[in-house]
Order: structure tokens, then C-alpha cells, then sequence
């Protein structure tokens, strides 16, 4: 944290509200529809984790951060065109209920989301019907393809791959995270206000964390893939970009384990958003194709994309240190960033049930406070600062 800043309420969270029943299991505190859903993925439990993280934050921190929830979700997708096409935002919106519509004989299997493929499921148990993965994908290379108009057909083409299925509550879910992440922005914007103004008698907030049930770093213009549907870090600069004014300078620093790939596409020609992500190099793991040094923008976004590729077994002190001082520093003072996005993604914590299947990092206990006390040292004052949630797999640390 940042050390001018006061010692109490420096983080505020912002995640949704929880209005069903949990259940405490061998995993955590969880409602049956969210253990449902999780069960799609061996590796990958989004709610599981929002849930730890905000438990986390009340019983441990609750002396740095408070805990807000947006009244309501938003209506729709809608705000995401900011940054995504709006028909991978109606495809999103409308899959399940096309999906369950086919009926049991009419979904074809090798659609279904594979750790649920014996659930047995009737039309009436929509939450324990398989999810909805692609049977092939399209030839994105070729300009002439298009999705089609059966829910297969859209999958395969908006789809990166078979680990990020349609579930039952996804499009809740992603309604509930546009709201987390419009109201996390807001609050760091005001805080970052009141700040400048040394407004006395109050706790200003230094940072505000999103805690979305998804990650989105992987999620592009018109794709979605890697565990991420919707890309709320670049939903988050551009909703601060309105707030601070439209020729504001707005930063991404993406500390996940893997390439923020998603998000340097989206401003891969844009000078306003300067994106940096620090990650394992593609040669060894996810996303393999993208996040390469050489990598560095186009046009008029020439130079503001700064890939940071880490060799396998990375640890704070040898390896990420430097590079996070690198990237902070070109951020604020070279980039001049007015605010920041923080792609939080805590794979990076050693032995990393999703990282160590092909390399993984080091880091792990206080190098997140190391990591947090960096950033925090090289933003200047009053710099609106949005950490949003990314991965994180290894459930006993996040």
C-alpha cells in the first residue's frame, strides 16, 4: 500500500451481493448451484474462489478494507461494447436458453462440457445439464466464416477452446460483474479525488478491488476462451477513461501467470491504454501464440503494448522483481498514467494446480505485499487504482 495514505480503509472490495443459502463443504462456502457450476472444469472454481477471497478480506483484513455491493446487476451486456462486438454480447446472453431448448436428445455430447457428461440431468434440473463446449472451431484466418445460427455454430466460432463452457447461471454471473466492475471504478475515481483535495475527517480509498466471479484477460473483441468471458479489465479503463475525461491516459498492469492476451489485443492500436503484462513465456505455456517481447503494438498504439515473458520457476527475488519495477516505472513515468487497471491474477503463487501442469512460478506468502508495496511506491498520489480479479487455481492460498 501506499504510504502517505491513511492506515484504515486503504482497499475498498466491491463484489456482488450473495442472496441464496450456502453450504459449508470440504471446499468452502458455497451454494449447491455454485458448487454445480463449478463442477465443469477439474482446475477451474471462479465462484469457489470469489467466495475464499471475500472471507479472506472480511476476517483477516477487515482493518485496511471494507466490502461494498452494487444494489442491483446490470440489465444486460450492453456496457460491454465498449470493447466487445455485440453479437459475441447477444450470443453470450442467449446461449443457454437456446442450448437447453434443443432438448436431451437434441444436444449433441461431444458438446457437452466434459466433466459433466454423465450428470443425470432432466430439462426440469437445468443447473446440472452439461455446459455448453464447442465441437470444432473456426478458421478465425479466414474472413468469410461467420457463426452461423445454431448455438453450435456460435460456440465454435466465438469459442477459443473446451475448458470455458455456457453454464446455467454464466449470464447472471456476468451481469453481476459489470456491475462490480463499473462501481469498483467509481469508487477508486472519487477516492482518488477526495484525495487530491486532502479532504480531512474522512478515509479516503486508495484502491478499490473488483471481485468478479470471472476472469476476463483472455476474453477479445468478438472471442472468449481460457476461463474468461467478458474482459473486465478493459471494460474498467475504458469506464475510467469516461469518468477522467476522453483524452485521459489509462494503464494495465496484468501480473497474471499467463498473457493477458485478450486485453493487448483490444488495445493493440490504441495509444490511450498502455498495456503491460508480466507472464510465463507463450513457448511453455497458455496462450502459447501470443505474448511475445517483440509484440509491442501497431500504428497508432506503437510502443504502448509491453509484453514481459518470465521463464518457468520465476521467483520474486530473482526474476519478477525487476521485471514488476520495470513495467510500474514505464507506467507512471513514462507512459504518464492519470489511472490504473491491476489484472490480478494470483497463478502465479507456487505449485499452481493450472500453472505447474507445464511450468509455473515461485511466488508465494509476502511477495504479494512486496508486490503490492512496488506498485504502490511508483504510482503517484491520487492515480485512481482498480485491481480486478484474474486466475488463481491453488483454492488453501487465494
Amino acid at each position: 500500500f501506499r504510504e502517505p495514505f491513511p492506515l484504515k480503509r486503504m482497499l475498498l472490495a466491491v463484489t456482488r451481493p450473495d442472496l441464496a443459502a450456502a453450504i459449508r463443504n470440504d471446499d468452502g462456502l458455497v451454494t449447491e448451484a455454485e458448487a454445480n457450476a463449478d463442477a465443469h472444469d477439474e482446475y477451474n472454481r471462479p465462484r469457489l474462489r470469489r467466495k475464499l477471497i471475500l472471507e479472506s478480506l472480511t476476517t483477516r483484513y477487515g482493518d485496511v478494507c471494507s466490502v461494498e455491493h452494487p444494489s442491483t446487476a446490470e440489465a444486460d451486456l450492453s456496457p460491454y461494447e465498449c470493447v466487445h462486438d455485440a453479437k459475441l454480447l447477444d450470443f453470450l446472453s442467449t446461449a443457454w436458453d437456446r442450448w437447453v431448448e434443443l432438448g436431451e436428445d437434441g444436444r449433441d455430447s461431444d458438446a457437452c462440457s466434459y466433466h459433466a457428461k454423465d450428470a443425470d440431468a432432466t430439462d426440469d434440473d437445468k443447473e446440472k445439464i452439461p455446459g455448453l463446449i464447442p465441437i470444432n472451431f473456426s478458421l478465425h484466418r479466414n474472413s468469410r466464416e461467420r457463426p452461423g445460427n445454431s448455438v453450435y455454430g456460435g460456440i465454435a466460432y466465438y469459442c477459443t477452446d473446451i475448458c470455458t463452457p455456457i453454464v446455467a447461471p454464466l449470464l447472471e454471473e456476468l451481469r453481476w460483474d459489470g456491475a462490480v466492475v463499473k462501481l469498483a471504478v467509481a469508487r477508486a475515481v472519487a477516492g482518488s479525488r477526495q484525495i487530491e483535495e486532502e479532504t480531512n475527517g474522512t478515509e479516503p480509498i486508495s484502491a478499490a478491488y473488483a471481485i468478479t466471479t470471472h476472469p476476463g484477460h483472455h476474453a477479445a473483441f468478438d472471442s472468449f476462451g481460457g476461463y474468461c468471458y467478458l474482459n473486465h479489465a478493459a471494460r474498467a479503463a475504458r469506464e475510467m477513461q469516461k469518468m477522467l475525461g476522453d483524452d485521459s491516459k489509462v494503464a494495465i498492469l496484468d501480473v497474471d501467470y499467463h498473457c493477458g492476451n485478450g486485453t493487448a489485443a483490444l488495445f493493440y492500436t490504441d495509444a490511450s491504454v498502455w498495456v503491460a503484462s508480466l507472464h510465463c513465456d507463450p513457448n511453455f505455456d497458455y496462450p502459447f501464440t501470443a505474448g511475445f517481447a517483440e509484440d509491442i503494438g501497431e500504428g497508432e498504439g506503437w510502443g504502448s503494448t509491453m509484453h514481459m515473458p518470465l521463464p518457468p520457476g520465476t521467483s520474486w527475488e530473482k526474476e519478477y522483481k525487476e521485471a514488476l519495477s520495470v513495467a510500474v516505472d514505464a507506467i507512471a513515468t513514462g507512459f504518464g498514467a492519470q489511472g490504473l487497471i491491476v489484472s490480478l491474477g494470483i497463478d502465479t503463487y507456487d505449485g499452481d494446480a493450472v500453472s505447474i501442469r507445464r511450468a509455473g512460478f515461485r511466488l508465494s506468502g509476502n511477495d504479494y505485499k512486496k508486490m503490492g508495496a512496488l506498485i504502490g511506491s511508483k504510482i503517484p498520489k491520487g492515480v485512481p487504482t482498480v485491481f480486478v480479479q484474474e486466475g488463481g487455481y491453488k483454492m488453501d492460498v487465494v
